[in-house]
């Protein structure tokens, strides 16, 4: 009986560990990752492309600083009224549709952030930049998959 414990608890922590991992993946993957010097290199971006750049990222930066604070404190709000004594489905429902447009809104923003600078780059520049995907979209494939050698 000892034994079957002892097997369910190194079980249960194996198991624990590798659902911590994959949610450090989850959230890694989140994070927008600069594209590689390599990569901006073989655009080959004129001077006004690299300005124009910087200012929308700099712009979008800001912008996301800003509906990432908003949405920490919204996600407090509902910590706090669901530990009150007052919950009530409606508040309950108010705070929850707000942090989901929050969450609408960064999305977005991401979205309209990288069809800009797509929308600056010319058909060659277009190419690589689709060529190498896993830096504009987020996504897992292209032919820097393995990114962290990459810099």
């Amino acid at each position: 009986m000892k034994s079957k414990i002892i097997y369910l608890i190194i079980f249960y922590l194996i198991f624990s560990g590798l659902n911590s991992f994959t949610d450090a993946q989850r959230r890694f993957n989140k994070f927008e990752m600069p594209p590689p010097p390599h990569l901006l290199e073989e655009l080959k971006l004129t001077a006004a492309q690299k300005d124009k750049i910087e200012e929308l990222i700099y712009n979008h930066q800001k912008q996301m600083i800003e509906l990432r604070s908003e949405l920490q404190q919204k996600l407090l709000e509902m910590k706090k009224l669901r530990s009150s004594s007052e919950l009530s489905r409606s508040k309950l429902i108010n705070i929850t549709k707000e942090i989901n447009e929050i969450r609408n809104e960064i999305s977005l923003a991401r979205v309209n952030h990288q069809m800009d600078i797509y929308e600056l780059l010319d058909e060659t520049q277009r190419k690589i930049w689709n060529d190498n995907r896993p830096f504009n979209f987020g996504r897992n494939f292209g032919k820097f998959r393995n990114w962290r050698n990459c810099w």
